[in-house]
């Protein structure tokens, strides 16, 4: 069965994020750092005001990711974009049978896998290091984990289609990078304000059905964009 130009384009665009050195920080050297981090700090890290808990590894992880994947998401696609139209790789595709916005999907799709599927194996990672030190993981330990995890992977999300409109919209690289680091990813504590501001005090649904709901705009708008752009 033959494979579809828009499949094509998702698994060659997965695969190329998956291979480039930006991945290879977050495949191996992040959570090597981490760990590392973890160890020198074991016995010192502490959670919140109580002086007798500890930080297990895992929620070391996830701090960790969480103030840097998101970032890294949207740096990936947004300069893969800007490289890609200096580059002229676009106006290939105008001799082939594939909507204009199907590229940005397909960039998004595969820099949210990939990063998603660093993120797990690095919380895996911690994970396994709390058991050989012989820390229980029990149930509260594994829901609080989820829960984290899914707000991880909805800023993940999040920063992605920040990424993919700063790609289309800006023209040189640079610039692109100064509108996510600026501006664009500002946009990744909105889901947030309704429970600052006490409109809506549950947190974690709340962040998750905004969090959708603006990723789906911005790719949208990107999307729209880039099929009205000129190449």
């Amino acid at each position: 069965m033959a494979t579809s130009p828009t499949l094509r384009l998702v698994k060659d665009e997965l695969y190329g994020f998956a291979k480039s050195k930006v991945m290879l920080v977050l495949w191996v050297i992040l959570p090597l750092i981490a760990i590392a981090g973890y160890l020198l700090l074991r016995g010192n890290e502490k959670i919140g005001m109580d002086p007798d808990s500890k930080m297990s590894a895992s929620v070391f992880m996830s701090l960790i990711l969480s103030s840097l994947s998101g970032t890294v998401a949207a740096l990936m696609v947004a300069v893969d974009l800007v490289s890609e139209r200096q580059r002229k790789v676009f106006e290939l595709f105008i001799i082939r049978p594939i909507r204009r916005e199907v590229i940005i999907w397909s960039k998004f799709i595969a820099v949210f896998l990939v990063v998603t599927m660093a993120c797990i194996l690095s919380m895996a990672l911690g994970i396994a290091i709390d058991t050989i030190r012989g820390d229980a993981f029990t149930s509260a330990m594994a829901y609080d984990t989820l829960k984290g995890m899914a707000q991880l992977v909805s800023v993940i999300g999040l920063s992605a289609a920040v990424g993919v409109i700063c790609g289309v919209l800006a023209r040189s690289i640079l610039v692109a990078v100064l509108l996510i680091l600026y501006g664009g990813q500002n946009l990744t504590i909105v889901p947030m304000l309704p429970t600052y501001l006490g409109v809506l005090p549950d947190q974690f649904w709340v962040f998750q059905a905004i969090s959708l709901i603006l990723i789906l705009v911005l790719t949208f708008l990107a999307s729209l964009a880039f099929r009205r752009s000129q190449f």
